[in-house]
């Protein structure tokens, strides 16, 4: 079954699971005149009070600490965020798609148990952040109402040949000793090039909110319109030539940890932050995993007895048991590591060693020791699997003709700001 990954409810779920209490500002909701219009869409009113709490909301959700420039330089980007799904419920009731209780409570069931808490849990958590459930209940509705519109509307016109997935296949393996990157993503759409003035002042704040240290997959499920917002923007392994070229150009000049400038493409502006790289996707062996036991015994020790733990080693958890148990100054194992983590004259010595297998004992300047290797996972290089292959290309389509449709209806749509 194939997962529709542009989910602003799912984009939420991360966030919920950050503690953050915010305090509320003099410009909050309170100070807001209730009945005040921000919008009206196709004749349907947004009130300030809602955009203030979906402010509360994204401030909470995100970690971003909350200081009146923020505010004012999100504001607009909530709002939008509002006249959209306005538009996408509006679309939902034309074809008579209707959201129950039910259906919504127990997706606040699911997003409790995802962030770790129970419904009562979040509900307190709204409260102490002085939002109203209903702020919640009303953006899981519109989610759960434009969701089963894109599947009634495209799921069933998208098809995923053979032929498409063995391009995609043949490109993944001419590419694997291209440089690749582990890379998170946020996309924020442009509607035209008249668009250009909001969307460098929504990247430019969460650019710089990003390398202040907020969760970059907290804000990616919020705000980003990309097909991996559900996952908090997680694109995992890409090779270059599966990026756009601009994205590539990027790429190449950044570090890990790094998060790039605001970079323009036809889809609207990316914001990528470099988790990884690496020169090629083959194998790679200071990627094979090690788990080890050291045992080292004091240089004055009984010999006979670290040399009968040596030549009668059966078991990593017997061997340590037994060390211990015979004055062993070190018996402690390292769990799975990386080759490239151990000491390089140490990478030397087990690299060629299977697990069960030990190295000599060995004497440095005031002990005896050894070294068991008790398990060993090699790195395969990168796996690619077409049934993966399939479900990213129906993901991507699916999200690329719901925001063309969501395009056209703000196109087509009469919006009256206030």
């Amino acid at each position: 079954m194939y997962v529709l990954m542009f989910s602003r409810f799912q984009r939420l779920l991360a966030g919920l699971a950050l503690s953050v209490v915010v305090s509320h500002s003099a410009i909050g909701a309170a100070t807001r005149d209730v009945e005040g219009i921000a919008a009206i869409v196709n004749d349907e009113v947004i009130s300030l009070y809602d955009v203030d709490q979906r402010v509360d909301l994204f401030l909470a959700t995100s970690g971003i600490p909350r200081s009146p420039e923020t505010i004012d330089r999100l504001r607009g980007q909530v709002l939008r965020s509002l006249v959209d799904e306005k538009l996408q419920m509006q679309e939902a009731r034309e074809v008579e798609i209707q959201i129950s209780k039910s259906e919504i409570d127990d997706d606040m069931k699911r997003m409790a148990q995802q962030s770790g808490r129970t419904v009562d849990q979040v509900l307190e958590f709204l409260k102490e952040n002085n939002i109203d459930e209903n702020t919640l209940r009303q953006q899981i509705m519109a989610e759960l109402a434009w969701d089963q519109f894109v599947r009634r509307r495209y799921g069933g016109r998208i098809a995923i040949s053979k032929t498409d997935i063995d391009e995609q296949y043949r490109r993944a393996i001419d590419a694997i000793d291209q440089p690749s990157y582990l890379i998170s993503e946020i996309l924020i759409s442009a509607d035209n090039a008249a668009d250009e003035d909001r969307l460098r002042g929504v990247t430019e704040e969460i650019i710089r909110q990003l390398k202040a240290g907020v969760d970059f997959s907290a804000i990616a499920r919020q705000l980003s319109s990309s097909a991996s917002s559900a996952r908090g923007g997680d694109v995992g392994w890409v090779y270059e030539n599966q990026l756009d070229p601009r994205v590539q150009a990027v790429l190449r000049e950044m570090q890990p940890g790094q998060i790039s400038a605001p970079i323009p493409t036809p889809a609207g502006v990316y914001i990528i932050g470099l988790r990884d790289k690496q020169e090629s996707g083959g194998r790679n062996p200071l990627r094979n995993q090690f788990d080890l036991l050291n045992v080292a015994f004091a240089k004055d020790a009984n010999p006979d007895v670290i040399r009968s733990l040596h030549d009668g080693f059966k078991t990593c958890k017997s061997t340590q048991e037994e060390a211990s148990a015979k004055g062993a100054t070190i018996s402690q194992r390292t769990g799975l590591q990386p080759l490239a983590a151990f000491d390089p004259g140490l990478r030397t010595v087990i690299s060629g060693l299977e697990a069960g297998q030990r190295t000599d004992v060995m004497e440095t300047a005031d002990a005896m020791v050894f070294v068991a290797v008790c398990d060993r996972k090699d790195d395969i290089g990168v796996q690619i699997s077409r049934q993966a292959i399939e479900n990213n290309l129906y993901s991507q389509r699916v999200s690329m003709m719901a925001r063309r449709h969501l395009r056209d209806l703000r196109r087509d749509s009469i919006v009256e700001y206030r």
